[in-house]
């Protein structure tokens, strides 16, 4: 168990709540019996709910004490299907109905089906409340639950020209900590000290930092400085992630240099483009988050960077020193990490809170937590972002007397403090940022798709008179606020606001869903490896895959889509709401996402086809479709006219669509990009 079980179950449970209720006053409600178990159900849902808001803060780091917690969020994802199954259920009925509303007795002779499928949905009802009443006996102690954890006060949560990685260079926020205006102007120097060459390829300067220490921020700021702009004609930025593989490696280079797809491309044209654009031009390339301490790999790549002209530089960002020794940095600059003083200030800028405005013990409670975020900015970014509207003391005292402070280093300690920070997240915010899990380290995320896979994925209840995508872009502004996603700007091509995730804060979504999250197949994977997967985040595919493993899939992310093996993969599913497929390149139309009946969010990218097919009309619940550089692509099918809840429409730089015949009356929101 990894301590994060109580916070996780809470946010499931409280949107399933509001569900809940929606169900119990439903037509299907009426069927005898039904009713009387879902309000025994929302009775147990309420009790539980309400202790866990009572031990969340100290269940945190102590898992083992309540066993019953993870057992507890597997039946509140049960919980959250089941409104879900019958809500759609309902829809596809009525969509196939002619007549108006009947009476439950029409109904049932008219339509056995249905009846039969309210009456499995009534017996799921009477399983969950079976395993809900085992959970409550393990937990029915209250006051023993209490004494056990020590807990004196509940916790409680409130609402509250450039190129390359272009979203990356083209936006910069102003340093918030003096002592790194002092630092860049030393980097700066260093980048603009007279040389030559280095080994035949550019001089490297190294920036080595902890994880958070501000490598990344820091790297931004020295791109952005006024000598540098002048003294370069051009600046790349490639973010390289732990995986080193050379080819993907020049694929990002030849990205960030000819601001074109490298999927679309041979390696060997890339690497012809990457030497012209390179040759004779004085540029700073910038390698961020580099992991791979192997000369040899690092040799075959830079041996592509020897062209530019005299005083062509690289800044190299990474967590290891050894890396930096091995690329034969000319300087290595070690990031310090910020002295109690530095850090109560990034404290109160962050959290947006007066030292005058605060009391005694605050300011005492706030300063004893900070000190165990050893001068990390990112965790005390983070931190104040979520102290931010809480002024109970009692959750200052929470996080300060948190189990999950060991003390054994500093990088535990800044893990730490990211799992405290979402402890304390809003419950509504819960599942979005978690979702983000399904995206790969360092992948950029459009704002528009992610709110979209947010409503689909149900994590926004509807709220009368505001337009679903309205509340997902104030959930989307609350979660850059706590520094959970960074600093968004917009994309150099699309112009839509795109984000990243740091490294760390993207191992935490990892940490907390655990196998939740899939990543990676195991040749020889066994049923109980995927029983609890929700999302499906794969670039391969193993030949032997037991489908059975994947009943409880909710949101699929898959590149390489050209492996035929991935249409075997997940079977006809009731749960799949969203699908983004990446690098269909060469490959046709993927039928098996047709499969997913009750799919609401369609991306693909790089698809080679003329047309979609007309089986994507049975995907009747698709509210958004996303077609992203499609070449040959020149007409959508007339059957997409049946797609009456499509609300999102979005194509990319689709040059050969013709446009005057597709039916966009019942559009809520159409992007054309060509």
């Amino acid at each position: 168990m990894t301590g994060m079980e109580a916070p996780v179950a809470s946010a499931v449970l409280k949107l399933a709540g509001g569900k809940l209720v929606s169900l119990i006053s439903s037509e299907f409600a009426s069927i005898t019996g039904v009713k009387k178990d879902l309000c025994e159900l929302q009775g147990k849902h309420q009790e539980i709910s309400s202790w866990l808001s009572e031990v969340r803060d100290k269940a945190t780091g102590s898992g083992a004490q309540l066993p019953w917690v993870k057992e507890l969020r597997n039946v509140a994802y049960d919980i959250d299907d089941l409104p879900y199954e019958v809500h759609f259920e309902a829809e596809k009925h009525k969509k196939h109905s002619d007549s108006g509303k009947q009476l439950i007795a029409d109904c049932i002779c008219a339509k056995p089906k249905s009846f039969l499928f309210r009456c499995r949905v009534a017996r799921k009802v009477k399983s969950i409340k079976v395993k809900y009443d085992k959970i409550v006996k393990q937990a029915s102690d209250a006051n023993t639950l209490r004494r056990n954890l020590q807990m004196d006060h509940p916790a409680q949560s409130s609402n509250g020209t450039s190129a390359g990685e272009p979203s990356i260079l083209c936006n910069v926020e102003d340093s918030k900590i003096p002592r790194r205006d002092e630092e860049k102007g030393e980097i700066v120097n260093m980048i603009l000290e007279p040389n030559e060459v280095q080994d035949g390829h550019p001089m490297v300067v190294s920036i080595v930092g902890l994880g958070g220490s501000g490598k990344t921020t820091l790297a931004k700021h020295v791109c952005h400085d006024k000598k540098i702009k002048e003294h370069f004609k051009d600046t790349f930025w490639v973010h390289v992630t732990e995986e080193f593989d050379l080819k993907k490696l020049i694929g990002k280079l030849f990205q960030a240099i000819t601001l074109q797809k490298s999927d679309l491309h041979a390696e060997e044209y890339m690497l012809s483009e990457i030497s012209n654009k390179l040759r004779g031009n004085k540029f700073l390339l910038v390698l961020d988050d580099s992991w791979h301490n192997e000369k040899d790999g690092w040799d075959k790549f830079m041996v592509h960077l020897n062209g530019g002209a005299p005083g062509s530089k690289i800044m190299l960002t990474t967590r290891d020193r050894k890396v930096s020794e091995i690329v034969r940095s000319r300087h290595i600059f070690e990031l310090g990490l910020l002295s109690n003083a530095e850090s109560w200030s990034l404290f109160l800028e962050s959290s947006e809170w007066v030292e005058d405005d605060l009391g005694s013990e605050y300011i005492e409670v706030g300063k004893v937590i900070l000190n165990r975020c050893g001068g990390v900015p990112l965790a005390i970014k983070i931190l104040g972002g979520i102290l931010h509207q809480k002024k109970e003391i009692s959750i200052w005292r929470a996080i300060r007397d948190s189990d999950l402070w060991t003390n054994k280093s500093i990088e535990e300690s800044v893990f730490a403090c990211l799992k405290l920070s979402f402890t304390h997240l809003a419950d509504e915010l819960k599942q979005c940022f978690t979702f983000c899990s399904i995206f790969p380290k360092g992948c950029e995320i459009y704002k528009d798709r992610l709110i979209a896979q947010w409503v689909t994925n149900g994590f926004i209840n509807e709220i009368n008179g505001v337009q679903p995508e309205d509340t997902g872009s104030a959930y989307f502004d609350s979660l850059v606020k706590v520094s959970f996603l960074q600093t968004p700007s917009k994309h150099f091509f699309t112009e839509q606001i795109v984000r990243t995730m740091h490294d760390l804060v993207h191992d935490l979504t990892r940490h907390i869903l655990q196998d939740e999250v899939v990543t990676c197949l195991p040749n020889n994977m066994t049923t109980t490896y995927t029983q609890r997967c929700r999302y499906l985040s794969l670039t391969s595919c193993p030949e032997k895959v037991n489908r059975a493993s994947f009943d409880k899939v909710h949101a699929v992310y898959i590149d390489n889509v050209s492996n035929p093996l991935y249409k075997k993969l997940v079977k006809k599913s009731s749960y799949v709401r969203s699908v983004a497929l990446q690098s269909t390149v060469g490959a046709p139309f993927p039928l098996f996402v047709v499969k997913f009946e009750y799919l609401g969010y369609l991306e693909i990218r790089n698809l080679h086809a003329k047309d979609l097919p007309k089986a994507i009309s049975r995907c009747w619940n698709l509210q958004a479709l996303l077609l992203v550089s499609c070449s040959g692509f020149v007409t959508l099918p007339e059957t997409i006219g049946k797609l009456k809840k499509l609300r999102i429409l979005e194509l990319n730089n689709i040059s050969d669509l013709c446009w005057e015949d597709a039916p966009w009356n019942h559009i809520f929101y159409f992007r054309r990009r060509d």
